[in-house]
């Protein structure tokens, strides 16, 4: 196995040094801000407009995902191509980054504006529901109006990310969401017209233009606009890889409310919903502090030999395994009792569909810390077919098992589509360039990891079965082993990484 080399970097300041726990603060704001917002559009457009506009609501997020691939993986692969001249600070080189990601990005939102009109009317035209063609047309207009404006700011996001500077974009998306979600509600209700919710999102979004605008002008004032003809070759030839993993990324992740539409209805969408967003809320949790992390495991990678990145990916792969078997347990017990407190007791999900939505969060918690390790490591064109395979595995896999069996059908298809691509194939292929182990080494650190986490989170499960025997108040059932199991859980982890830090 070849040895990647050491980069010898100067030491960093201690300013730079200790931004990775306000990164990672932001991102936990960040991720309620998005909660609140969620919960508070849900429940609102369905009061006041039934349950046909809130599966039209929780279908415009995940068409705002698709739009913002208009970038095609120019602003990951610029981001890993960051990193080093960050940390030597080479300032030219960082500007001709920056201007070639701001060229690129805005050249190909300038081209998928103008793709992008038929084909949000041509999909409008499939969407299954009793609301008229043009309310749908114009929200999907809104929302991709409000991502072509974020695609305008990604040059912003990627230098911040890449500087370890992330709690600033984190902040300034966290007052977007609750302020979007604010005004557009109000005056929605106030006029009794929806659509003056997706128009105020579009609108409002300029504003977070303008904020990253300033805050990348504050951290970055040794900017100049040059030459970017080369950092753009070099740029695009790793983004291909990028855009492929980042494409099916989005289509595993956001598909089912799109399968759903198409195979059922947008009523089904909105019970559905309810318990996904909660599902997806406790994976974008810890999406997003990993994803904090990544420029400080990349600091970390660049500095060590294998032996140590082997090392370090082990401790983060238990850690993020005992998070995955803790959420789990916390969604078999408490996310009827969450959904019916939050949504109210409408929504028809059955045991066994919650069932397997838990199994479902576990698979996707765990192979989040691959995803980092693989960002960090900015080596996307390894395996780069894996992503590429598992979304039309997921997604028609998907659309045949809904039309037979509902929600259980998309569960299982990701179920199914985890163990396949991110367990099976996964060491096979990514062992030996990106976790510097064996395949036999890479499988037996998974299968241990994940054995591990799931004794280790049995004191959560006794904790959730005693509350429900013990415990009277329905309030008090819920969050009493809530707060035992997020205490737990840290403690674990705390437990973890001093075991690793002792080792080292």
């Amino acid at each position: 196995m070849s040895e990647a080399p050491v980069i010898e970097i100067a030491e960093e300041p201690a300013a730079l040094r200790s931004r990775h726990l306000p990164n990672a603060i932001s991102a936990i704001v960040l991720f309620s801000a998005r909660l609140i917002a969620a919960v508070l559009q849900l429940r609102m457009v369905d009061r006041h407009w039934g349950g046909a506009f809130t599966g039209l609501n929780a279908l415009s997020n995940q068409v705002l995902l698709y739009v913002t691939l208009l970038e095609l993986g120019l602003s990951q692969s610029a981001i890993s191509l960051l990193y080093e001249p960050l940390l030597k600070r080479n300032h030219s080189r960082v500007s001709a980054m920056v201007s070639a990601l701001r060229h690129d990005v805005r050249r190909l939102a300038l081209a998928g504006a103008i793709l992008l009109v038929p084909a949000l009317a041509l999909y409008a035209r499939f969407v299954h529901g009793a609301l008229p063609y043009a309310t749908v047309a114009c929200t999907v207009g809104c929302i991709a109006a409000t991502g072509l404006v974020q695609l305008m700011a990604i040059h912003f996001q990627a230098y911040l990310n890449a500087a370890e500077q992330l709690d600033k974009v984190n902040y300034t998306f966290s007052c977007g969401y609750l302020l979007k979600t604010g005004i557009g509600l109000a005056l929605a209700l106030h006029w009794n017209n929806y659509l003056l919710l997706p128009a105020t999102i579009a609108v409002l979004t300029l504003g977070e233009f303008a904020a990253l605008k300033l805050l990348f002008r504050r951290a970055f004032p040794q900017f100049r606009a040059g030459s970017w003809r080369d950092a753009a070759r070099e740029m695009r030839s790793r983004a291909r890889y990028v855009l492929l993993q980042r494409a099916a990324g989005v289509a595993y992740y956001q598909s089912d409310f799109i399968i759903l539409s198409l195979t059922t209805s947008l009523v089904m969408v909105k019970d559905y919903a309810k318990f996904q967003y909660a599902s997806a809320a406790l994976l974008s949790m810890v999406g997003l502090v990993a994803a904090s992390l990544t420029t400080s495991v990349a600091r970390l990678q660049l500095r060590q030999h294998a032996e140590n990145r082997r090392g370090q990916y082990v401790t983060a792969q238990l850690a993020v395994s005992v998070i995955g078997a803790v959420l789990m347990l916390g969604f078999w017990f408490a996310a009827a009792a969450v959904v019916a407190l939050v949504f109210g007791r409408d929504a028809a999900v059955g045991s066994r569909s919650i069932a397997l939505f838990g199994i479902a969060l576990f698979l996707n918690v765990v192979k989040i810390v691959d995803d980092i390790f693989i960002m960090a490591r900015g080596a996307f064109e390894v395996g780069y077919w894996l992503p590429v395979l598992e979304m039309p595995v997921y997604v028609l896999t998907g659309v045949l098992l809904s039309r037979r069996m509902g929600f259980d059908g998309i569960l299982l298809a990701s179920i199914a589509t985890n163990v396949l691509v991110s367990i099976v194939l996964k060491g096979i292929v990514l062992a030996g360039p990106i976790f510097d182990s064996t395949s036999a080494q890479w499988y037996s650190n998974r299968l241990r990891s994940m054995a591990a986490a799931f004794v280790l989170a049995i004191p959560v499960g006794v904790a959730y079965i005693a509350a429900a025997r013990w415990i009277t108040a329905d309030w008090l059932r819920l969050l009493a082993p809530s707060a035992v199991a997020l205490a737990y859980m840290l403690i674990c982890i705390r437990w973890i990484i001093f075991r690793r830090s002792v080792a080292a």
